[in-house]
């Protein structure tokens, strides 16, 4: 099948992110199940083609471009990632070209843009469930989760199997009001050597550095926002990045997470609990490192970029036997 994959792949901006993002990997399982993708950048092709390298000038010529490009390849399927730069006259070109078009989404909420053309899709796949699904049903009945994917070739480290660690901690967010209170709370509370990356501009890390720091961490912090907490499974894709390359987390609760993590993957709900169990980890090295081993092990055979894009293509398919094997479909 020909695909053309329509989503922020990060060719020309934060390019180092581009080794981890939901869309490569995404573009990558479909390759691994024997598909043919043109990977297509909408926001930064909006960027190239404006005179002033402004997204909104060059929203019109990715759109002609766009179109351009689907007659030149003739795709079977085109997957959208975001798509806020797309028009509605162009999915209104697509569908009369009768070309599937699935869509995937991982914002928390909902974007106003997205009301609007939810209803263009063969269905619409979100990285949240629960709530946000029944919220996502009322424009689109065919609405189902989507895992955070990892793959080998990317999340490749084994932390658990490390000789020594650079830091005790890793701390990934910026320092806004919710999360700056938590940093000030761990910094008054432990005497341990703390990385902390993303909390302002100069503390970006991105890549391969990203990845190795994770690795390189006895402890990682998955801290989602308050807000995100009562949809079930969400968690941001750091908590794939975490278990992904073999180091240990500590996460702020996700509902129903014991589908995939059975009761090996620690969660904490206040500050006093997660300085608790930081403090208890780092002194209880053989429970953290198996904790690790097993959760990496765990997170690969789930979410594997390619058994969740096979997952994908069951769902394009209606191939309801299949289906049955994913943990989270419903």
């Amino acid at each position: 099948m020909r695909i053309i994959h329509c989503a922020p792949f990060n060719l020309f901006t934060k390019i180092g992110g581009s080794l981890y993002s939901n869309p490569v990997k995404i573009s990558m399982g479909f390759v691994e199940n024997g598909h043919f993708v043109h990977n297509f950048d909408y926001r930064d092709s909006s960027r190239y083609l404006s005179i002033f390298k402004n997204k909104k000038n060059g929203q019109k010529k990715m759109n002609d471009f766009f179109k351009s490009l689907i007659d030149d390849i003739a795709p079977d399927l085109i997957v959208f990632g975001h798509a806020e730069l797309i028009f509605k006259e162009t999915f209104e070109y697509i569908k009369n070209k009768k070309i599937r078009m699935i869509y995937w989404y991982n914002d928390i909420p909902l974007q106003k843009y997205f009301e609007e053309i939810a209803s263009y899709f063969d269905f619409i796949l979100t990285t949240a469930g629960g709530e946000f699904i029944d919220k996502i049903k009322e424009y689109n009945q065919n609405t189902y989760f989507l895992p955070n994917l990892v793959n080998e070739n990317i999340e490749k480290y084994r932390g658990f199997e490390n000789n020594s660690f650079s830091y005790d901690l890793l701390f990934s967010g910026r320092y806004d009001n919710e999360r700056g209170k938590l940093i000030d709370y761990i910094n008054t509370n432990t005497k341990i050597n703390i990385k902390y990356i993303g909390h302002n501009k100069e503390s970006v890390v991105i890549g391969e550095n990203y990845l190795s720091t994770i690795a390189n961490s006895k402890i990682c912090i998955n801290h989602n926002r308050d807000f995100t907490l009562k949809y079930e499974w969400y968690t941001s894709d750091r908590l794939m990045h975490i278990m992904g390359n073999g180091s240990f987390p500590l996460s702020t609760k996700i509902i129903n997470g014991e589908d995939f993590f059975e009761d090996k993957l620690e969660y904490y709900e206040t500050n006093e609990e997660l300085i608790n169990k930081i403090h208890y980890f780092i002194h209880n090295e053989k429970e953290r490192l198996e904790k690790s081993r097993w959760l990496r092990t765990q997170v690969h055979q789930l979410f594997s970029s390619k058994r969740v894009t096979n997952y994908i293509l069951n769902l394009l398919d209606e191939n309801n036997k299949e289906l049955k094997n994913y943990e989270w479909y419903k």
